[in-house]
Protein backbone atom coordinates (compact mmCIF):
# COMPACT_ATOMS: atom_id res chain seq x y z
CA UNK A 1 0.00 0.00 0.00
CA UNK A 2 1.13 3.67 -0.63
CA UNK A 3 2.17 4.94 2.05
CA UNK A 4 3.78 2.13 4.05
CA UNK A 5 7.03 3.25 4.62
CA UNK A 6 7.57 7.12 4.54
CA UNK A 7 10.49 8.45 6.02
CA UNK A 8 11.76 7.30 9.78
CA UNK A 9 11.71 10.87 11.23
CA UNK A 10 7.78 11.37 10.29
CA UNK A 11 6.77 8.46 12.13
CA UNK A 12 9.22 8.25 14.92
CA UNK A 13 10.54 11.79 16.52
CA UNK A 14 13.43 10.40 18.39
CA UNK A 15 15.08 9.24 14.86
CA UNK A 16 17.15 11.82 13.19
CA UNK A 17 16.61 13.75 10.67
CA UNK A 18 19.46 12.60 8.96
CA UNK A 19 18.89 8.98 9.26
CA UNK A 20 18.97 7.32 6.46
CA UNK A 21 17.76 3.52 6.38
CA UNK A 22 18.11 0.58 4.31
CA UNK A 23 15.29 0.14 1.76
CA UNK A 24 12.44 -2.22 3.93
CA UNK A 25 12.69 -4.77 1.15
CA UNK A 26 16.47 -5.44 1.02
CA UNK A 27 15.76 -5.56 5.59
CA UNK A 28 13.28 -8.32 4.26
CA UNK A 29 15.99 -10.35 2.23
CA UNK A 30 18.58 -10.18 4.79
CA UNK A 31 16.48 -11.49 7.64
CA UNK A 32 14.89 -14.66 6.22
CA UNK A 33 14.65 -16.71 9.27
CA UNK A 34 16.31 -20.64 8.77
CA UNK A 35 13.34 -22.84 9.72
CA UNK A 36 14.33 -26.15 11.83
CA UNK A 37 12.21 -28.72 11.50
CA UNK A 38 11.18 -31.92 14.31
CA UNK A 39 12.57 -34.90 13.15
CA UNK A 40 8.23 -35.91 12.82
CA UNK A 41 7.42 -33.19 10.76
CA UNK A 42 5.53 -34.01 7.75
CA UNK A 43 4.77 -30.70 5.95
CA UNK A 44 6.99 -27.67 5.14
CA UNK A 45 6.09 -24.38 4.35
CA UNK A 46 5.55 -23.87 0.79
CA UNK A 47 4.05 -21.22 -1.45
CA UNK A 48 0.31 -20.21 -0.48
CA UNK A 49 -0.30 -21.19 -4.03
CA UNK A 50 -0.09 -24.69 -3.24
CA UNK A 51 -3.81 -24.55 -1.61
CA UNK A 52 -5.22 -22.94 -4.68
CA UNK A 53 -3.70 -24.73 -7.15
CA UNK A 54 -4.13 -28.06 -5.66
CA UNK A 55 -6.46 -30.53 -8.21
CA UNK A 56 -8.05 -31.42 -4.80
CA UNK A 57 -8.93 -28.14 -4.13
CA UNK A 58 -12.11 -25.91 -4.81
CA UNK A 59 -13.29 -22.41 -3.77
CA UNK A 60 -17.22 -22.97 -2.87
CA UNK A 61 -19.77 -20.95 -1.02
CA UNK A 62 -20.79 -21.55 2.40
CA UNK A 63 -23.72 -23.22 0.67
CA UNK A 64 -21.30 -25.59 -1.45
CA UNK A 65 -22.01 -23.88 -4.57
CA UNK A 66 -18.31 -24.09 -6.28
CA UNK A 67 -17.09 -20.88 -8.04
CA UNK A 68 -13.54 -22.18 -8.99
CA UNK A 69 -11.45 -24.60 -9.34
CA UNK A 70 -7.99 -24.88 -10.85
CA UNK A 71 -6.33 -23.95 -13.30
CA UNK A 72 -9.11 -21.12 -12.93
CA UNK A 73 -8.28 -20.93 -9.05
CA UNK A 74 -5.27 -19.70 -8.75
CA UNK A 75 -3.49 -16.90 -6.39
CA UNK A 76 -4.52 -14.20 -9.15
CA UNK A 77 -8.31 -15.31 -8.92
CA UNK A 78 -8.85 -14.13 -4.89
CA UNK A 79 -9.19 -10.79 -4.49
CA UNK A 80 -10.58 -8.63 -1.39
CA UNK A 81 -13.59 -7.96 -2.66
CA UNK A 82 -14.15 -9.64 -6.06
CA UNK A 83 -12.81 -12.27 -7.64
CA UNK A 84 -10.79 -12.32 -10.69
CA UNK A 85 -14.22 -13.34 -12.97
CA UNK A 86 -16.13 -10.26 -11.40
CA UNK A 87 -18.36 -12.82 -8.56
CA UNK A 88 -18.51 -10.97 -5.28
CA UNK A 89 -16.63 -12.14 -2.63
CA UNK A 90 -18.19 -13.14 0.62
CA UNK A 91 -16.42 -13.59 4.13
CA UNK A 92 -17.38 -17.05 4.42
CA UNK A 93 -16.48 -18.67 0.90
CA UNK A 94 -13.65 -21.35 1.85
CA UNK A 95 -10.60 -23.00 -0.12
CA UNK A 96 -11.54 -26.71 0.64
CA UNK A 97 -9.59 -30.31 0.10
CA UNK A 98 -12.42 -32.61 -1.44
CA UNK A 99 -10.21 -35.87 -1.28
CA UNK A 100 -8.82 -35.34 2.51
CA UNK A 101 -5.88 -37.31 1.23
CA UNK A 102 -3.70 -34.60 2.09
CA UNK A 103 -0.30 -36.38 2.38
CA UNK A 104 -0.16 -37.38 -1.05
CA UNK A 105 -1.31 -33.81 -2.55
CA UNK A 106 1.18 -31.82 -0.17
CA UNK A 107 4.11 -34.14 -1.62
CA UNK A 108 3.58 -33.76 -4.81
CA UNK A 109 3.33 -30.28 -4.98
CA UNK A 110 6.21 -29.66 -2.41
CA UNK A 111 8.37 -31.48 -5.15
CA UNK A 112 7.73 -28.81 -7.52
CA UNK A 113 10.09 -26.59 -7.75
CA UNK A 114 7.87 -23.82 -8.29
CA UNK A 115 5.90 -24.28 -4.86
CA UNK A 116 8.18 -25.80 -2.04
CA UNK A 117 10.25 -24.27 0.70
CA UNK A 118 8.95 -20.08 0.44
CA UNK A 119 8.37 -17.56 3.04
CA UNK A 120 6.11 -14.65 2.57
CA UNK A 121 7.36 -11.36 3.31
CA UNK A 122 5.52 -8.28 4.64
CA UNK A 123 7.63 -4.95 5.90
CA UNK A 124 5.40 -2.92 7.71
CA UNK A 125 5.59 -0.08 10.52
CA UNK A 126 3.42 -0.41 13.70
CA UNK A 127 0.73 1.75 15.47
CA UNK A 128 3.95 3.53 17.04
CA UNK A 129 5.78 3.88 13.78
CA UNK A 130 8.01 1.29 14.21
CA UNK A 131 9.40 -0.96 11.53
CA UNK A 132 8.85 -4.60 11.43
CA UNK A 133 9.97 -7.30 9.15
CA UNK A 134 6.63 -10.00 8.79
CA UNK A 135 7.69 -13.40 7.56
CA UNK A 136 4.21 -15.35 6.93
CA UNK A 137 4.46 -18.99 6.54
CA UNK A 138 1.50 -21.74 4.84
CA UNK A 139 1.31 -25.27 5.69
CA UNK A 140 -1.30 -27.50 3.70
CA UNK A 141 -2.34 -29.46 6.75
CA UNK A 142 -2.27 -28.82 10.59
CA UNK A 143 -1.56 -32.02 11.51
CA UNK A 144 -1.39 -33.09 15.29
CA UNK A 145 -0.11 -36.34 13.99
CA UNK A 146 -2.12 -38.63 17.26
CA UNK A 147 -2.52 -42.00 17.13
CA UNK A 148 -6.09 -43.93 18.67
CA UNK A 149 -9.07 -42.61 19.56
CA UNK A 150 -8.50 -38.58 18.72
CA UNK A 151 -6.14 -39.41 15.95
CA UNK A 152 -7.60 -36.28 14.01
CA UNK A 153 -7.98 -34.18 17.31
CA UNK A 154 -6.38 -30.92 16.17
CA UNK A 155 -5.90 -30.98 12.59
CA UNK A 156 -7.12 -28.89 10.35
CA UNK A 157 -6.64 -27.66 5.88
CA UNK A 158 -4.26 -24.98 5.60
CA UNK A 159 -1.99 -23.47 8.29
CA UNK A 160 -0.55 -19.83 8.78
CA UNK A 161 1.79 -19.06 11.02
CA UNK A 162 4.32 -16.02 11.48
CA UNK A 163 7.43 -14.47 13.06
CA UNK A 164 8.04 -10.77 13.14
CA UNK A 165 11.19 -8.84 13.93
CA UNK A 166 11.41 -4.81 14.56
CA UNK A 167 14.45 -3.46 12.89
CA UNK A 168 15.97 0.02 14.65
CA UNK A 169 16.73 3.15 12.90
CA UNK A 170 20.11 2.06 12.38
CA UNK A 171 18.98 -1.09 10.64
CA UNK A 172 20.06 -3.60 13.08
CA UNK A 173 17.26 -6.35 14.44
CA UNK A 174 15.78 -4.63 18.19
CA UNK A 175 12.92 -7.94 19.22
CA UNK A 176 11.61 -11.00 17.55
CA UNK A 177 7.81 -12.08 17.64
CA UNK A 178 7.08 -15.67 17.04
CA UNK A 179 3.58 -17.26 16.71
CA UNK A 180 2.44 -20.12 18.96
CA UNK A 181 -1.35 -21.18 17.88
CA UNK A 182 -3.95 -18.27 19.27
CA UNK A 183 -0.73 -17.16 21.10
CA UNK A 184 2.55 -15.20 20.65
CA UNK A 185 5.99 -15.22 22.30
CA UNK A 186 8.62 -12.06 22.26
CA UNK A 187 11.77 -11.64 22.85
CA UNK A 188 14.59 -8.91 22.46
CA UNK A 189 16.92 -9.85 20.07
CA UNK A 190 19.63 -11.10 22.16
CA UNK A 191 17.96 -13.62 23.45
CA UNK A 192 17.22 -14.74 19.55
CA UNK A 193 19.89 -18.10 18.36
CA UNK A 194 21.03 -17.14 14.83
CA UNK A 195 22.55 -19.25 12.22
CA UNK A 196 26.76 -19.31 13.83
CA UNK A 197 27.87 -18.04 10.39
CA UNK A 198 25.12 -15.57 9.56
CA UNK A 199 23.86 -13.66 12.67
CA UNK A 200 21.13 -12.21 10.68
CA UNK A 201 19.60 -15.33 9.89
CA UNK A 202 17.10 -16.15 13.18
CA UNK A 203 16.39 -19.85 14.12
CA UNK A 204 13.41 -20.86 14.28
CA UNK A 205 11.67 -24.32 15.87
CA UNK A 206 8.82 -25.41 14.13
CA UNK A 207 6.86 -27.65 16.25
CA UNK A 208 5.92 -30.72 14.83
CA UNK A 209 2.33 -30.97 13.15
CA UNK A 210 1.12 -27.73 15.15
CA UNK A 211 3.59 -25.80 13.38
CA UNK A 212 3.85 -23.30 16.47
CA UNK A 213 7.08 -21.50 16.41
CA UNK A 214 9.74 -21.87 18.77
CA UNK A 215 13.00 -19.35 19.92
CA UNK A 216 14.51 -22.85 21.49
CA UNK A 217 14.17 -26.74 20.61
CA UNK A 218 12.71 -28.87 23.32
CA UNK A 219 8.87 -30.16 24.72
CA UNK A 220 6.81 -27.09 25.19
CA UNK A 221 3.67 -26.96 27.64
CA UNK A 222 1.04 -25.24 26.18
CA UNK A 223 -1.81 -25.90 29.04
CA UNK A 224 -3.59 -28.68 26.81
CA UNK A 225 -1.23 -30.56 25.11
CA UNK A 226 3.10 -30.90 24.03
CA UNK A 227 4.47 -29.20 21.24
CA UNK A 228 7.63 -30.89 20.31
CA UNK A 229 9.85 -29.10 18.32
CA UNK A 230 13.05 -31.02 18.69
CA UNK A 231 15.42 -29.67 16.05
CA UNK A 232 16.63 -32.93 14.76
CA UNK A 233 14.38 -32.75 11.45
CA UNK A 234 16.06 -30.52 8.38
CA UNK A 235 16.96 -26.91 8.64
CA UNK A 236 15.82 -25.17 5.42
CA UNK A 237 16.40 -21.86 4.06
CA UNK A 238 13.20 -20.63 2.09
CA UNK A 239 13.40 -18.38 -0.59
CA UNK A 240 11.66 -14.81 -0.07
CA UNK A 241 8.42 -14.35 -1.79
CA UNK A 242 8.46 -10.57 -1.17
CA UNK A 243 4.85 -8.96 -1.01
CA UNK A 244 5.75 -5.88 -2.18
CA UNK A 245 4.19 -2.48 -0.97
CA UNK A 246 0.63 -2.58 -2.53
CA UNK A 247 0.16 -6.21 -1.52
CA UNK A 248 -1.77 -8.78 -3.79
CA UNK A 249 -5.61 -9.37 -3.66
CA UNK A 250 -4.95 -12.41 -2.72
CA UNK A 251 -3.19 -11.37 0.60
CA UNK A 252 -6.20 -9.35 1.64
CA UNK A 253 -9.21 -12.06 0.21
CA UNK A 254 -11.46 -12.97 3.47
CA UNK A 255 -12.36 -16.37 2.87
CA UNK A 256 -11.41 -19.31 4.88
CA UNK A 257 -7.42 -21.49 3.68
CA UNK A 258 -9.10 -24.70 4.60
CA UNK A 259 -12.66 -25.39 5.10
CA UNK A 260 -12.57 -27.49 8.86
CA UNK A 261 -14.40 -26.49 11.25
CA UNK A 262 -13.96 -27.62 15.31
CA UNK A 263 -15.47 -31.25 16.23
CA UNK A 264 -15.84 -30.96 19.80
CA UNK A 265 -11.98 -32.03 20.66
CA UNK A 266 -10.18 -29.21 22.97
CA UNK A 267 -7.81 -29.06 20.69
CA UNK A 268 -9.91 -28.11 17.61
CA UNK A 269 -9.47 -25.39 15.34
CA UNK A 270 -11.35 -24.03 11.90
CA UNK A 271 -9.14 -23.54 9.48
CA UNK A 272 -7.28 -19.74 9.05
CA UNK A 273 -8.22 -16.92 7.50
CA UNK A 274 -5.09 -15.63 4.93
CA UNK A 275 -2.38 -12.77 6.72
CA UNK A 276 -4.42 -9.89 6.56
CA UNK A 277 -7.49 -11.63 8.19
CA UNK A 278 -4.71 -10.92 11.28
CA UNK A 279 -4.77 -7.74 13.51
CA UNK A 280 -0.72 -8.02 13.30
CA UNK A 281 -0.53 -7.77 8.96
CA UNK A 282 -1.77 -4.09 9.60
CA UNK A 283 0.06 -3.04 12.68
CA UNK A 284 2.34 -5.30 14.56
CA UNK A 285 2.11 -3.94 17.80
CA UNK A 286 -0.93 -6.25 17.92
CA UNK A 287 0.77 -9.18 17.95
CA UNK A 288 3.42 -7.49 20.64
CA UNK A 289 0.65 -6.62 23.17
CA UNK A 290 -0.59 -10.31 22.64
CA UNK A 291 2.83 -11.90 23.64
CA UNK A 292 3.09 -9.81 26.57
CA UNK A 293 -0.61 -11.21 27.89
CA UNK A 294 0.58 -14.63 27.49
CA UNK A 295 3.38 -13.92 29.19
CA UNK A 296 1.14 -12.35 31.92
CA UNK A 297 -0.59 -15.69 32.11
CA UNK A 298 -0.34 -18.96 34.11
CA UNK A 299 -0.72 -21.27 32.37
CA UNK A 300 -2.01 -24.93 34.21
CA UNK A 301 0.47 -26.89 35.50
CA UNK A 302 1.62 -29.09 33.23
CA UNK A 303 1.46 -32.93 33.51
CA UNK A 304 4.91 -35.01 33.33
CA UNK A 305 6.41 -35.17 29.49
CA UNK A 306 5.65 -38.99 28.69
CA UNK A 307 9.63 -40.52 28.18
CA UNK A 308 10.30 -40.65 24.66
CA UNK A 309 10.71 -44.77 23.82
CA UNK A 310 13.22 -47.21 23.55
CA UNK A 311 13.11 -48.50 19.48
CA UNK A 312 14.76 -50.48 17.12
CA UNK A 313 14.63 -50.64 13.50
CA UNK A 314 14.86 -52.97 11.02
CA UNK A 315 13.91 -53.69 7.15
CA UNK A 316 13.04 -56.92 5.64
CA UNK A 317 12.29 -56.25 1.54
CA UNK A 318 9.31 -53.56 1.83
CA UNK A 319 8.70 -53.86 5.36
CA UNK A 320 10.39 -51.85 8.24
CA UNK A 321 9.68 -53.46 11.48
CA UNK A 322 10.00 -51.22 14.58
CA UNK A 323 10.78 -52.52 17.95
CA UNK A 324 9.01 -50.48 21.11
CA UNK A 325 9.40 -50.09 24.57
CA UNK A 326 7.41 -46.87 26.24
CA UNK A 327 8.52 -47.94 30.05
CA UNK A 328 6.95 -47.78 32.98
CA UNK A 329 3.45 -45.39 33.26
CA UNK A 330 0.41 -46.14 31.49
CA UNK A 331 0.70 -47.71 27.98
CA UNK A 332 0.33 -45.53 25.26
CA UNK A 333 -3.23 -45.92 23.11
CA UNK A 334 -0.64 -45.02 19.81
CA UNK A 335 2.99 -44.67 17.81
CA UNK A 336 3.26 -42.34 15.51
CA UNK A 337 6.18 -43.99 12.93
CA UNK A 338 8.19 -41.19 10.39
CA UNK A 339 10.26 -42.18 7.97
CA UNK A 340 12.56 -39.82 5.76
CA UNK A 341 15.69 -41.32 3.63
CA UNK A 342 18.55 -40.90 5.83
CA UNK A 343 20.37 -37.32 5.13
CA UNK A 344 17.14 -36.08 3.44
CA UNK A 345 16.14 -32.18 3.35
CA UNK A 346 12.60 -33.35 2.57
CA UNK A 347 8.85 -33.87 5.26
CA UNK A 348 8.63 -37.53 6.85
CA UNK A 349 5.68 -39.88 5.65
CA UNK A 350 3.96 -40.43 9.15
CA UNK A 351 2.06 -43.42 10.00
CA UNK A 352 -0.22 -43.32 12.76
CA UNK A 353 -0.42 -46.65 15.07
CA UNK A 354 -2.79 -47.79 17.50
CA UNK A 355 -1.24 -50.22 20.27
CA UNK A 356 -2.67 -50.19 23.69
CA UNK A 357 0.25 -51.80 24.98
CA UNK A 358 3.71 -50.65 26.76
CA UNK A 359 5.68 -53.15 24.11
CA UNK A 360 5.82 -54.85 20.91
CA UNK A 361 6.43 -54.09 17.33
CA UNK A 362 4.72 -52.46 14.56
CA UNK A 363 5.18 -53.38 10.76
CA UNK A 364 5.18 -50.33 8.17
CA UNK A 365 5.11 -50.69 4.59
CA UNK A 366 7.82 -48.68 2.92
CA UNK A 367 8.97 -48.82 -0.68
CA UNK A 368 12.38 -48.25 -1.63
CA UNK A 369 15.85 -50.24 -0.65
CA UNK A 370 17.31 -46.94 0.48
CA UNK A 371 18.39 -46.22 4.53
CA UNK A 372 16.23 -44.97 6.33
CA UNK A 373 15.88 -42.56 8.98
CA UNK A 374 13.30 -43.57 11.33
CA UNK A 375 11.39 -41.21 14.46
CA UNK A 376 8.96 -42.66 16.65
CA UNK A 377 7.07 -40.68 19.49
CA UNK A 378 4.29 -42.16 21.63
CA UNK A 379 0.88 -40.88 22.58
CA UNK A 380 -1.10 -41.30 25.83
CA UNK A 381 -4.40 -40.48 27.31
CA UNK A 382 -5.42 -38.76 23.75
CA UNK A 383 -3.14 -36.25 23.42
CA UNK A 384 -0.12 -36.43 25.70
CA UNK A 385 2.55 -37.25 22.72
CA UNK A 386 6.12 -37.78 23.79
CA UNK A 387 9.47 -36.56 22.43
CA UNK A 388 10.53 -38.88 19.91
CA UNK A 389 13.19 -41.66 19.48
CA UNK A 390 15.35 -42.09 16.27
CA UNK A 391 17.06 -45.14 14.56
CA UNK A 392 18.65 -45.36 11.27
CA UNK A 393 16.79 -48.42 9.08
Amino acid sequence: MPGIFPPAALLNPVASASTTMTDPHTLLARHVPRLVYDSQEAYFADSAAIWTDSPANVLKRADGTVLAKPPELNLGFLGQKKYADGTAVKGTDTIGETTRDYAAHATALHAQVRYRNRVHGHARRDSHGQLWLQYWLFYYYDDFQLAGPLLSAGDHEGDWEMIQIRVGDDDTPQQAVYSQHKSAEAHDWSYVQTVPADPDTPLVYVARGSHANYFRPGTHWTGVWFDHADGHGPAVDPALVDLGDTVPGWVRWPGFWGDTKPQGSPIDATSPRGPAGHAQFDDPARLVATAAQAAARTAPQAPPVPPPPRIVAARAGRTLTVGFDAGAGPPPTGLVVAVRRAGSAEPAKVFPVEVGQSSGEVEIAEDGSEPLSVSVSTVTDGVLTSPASTAEA
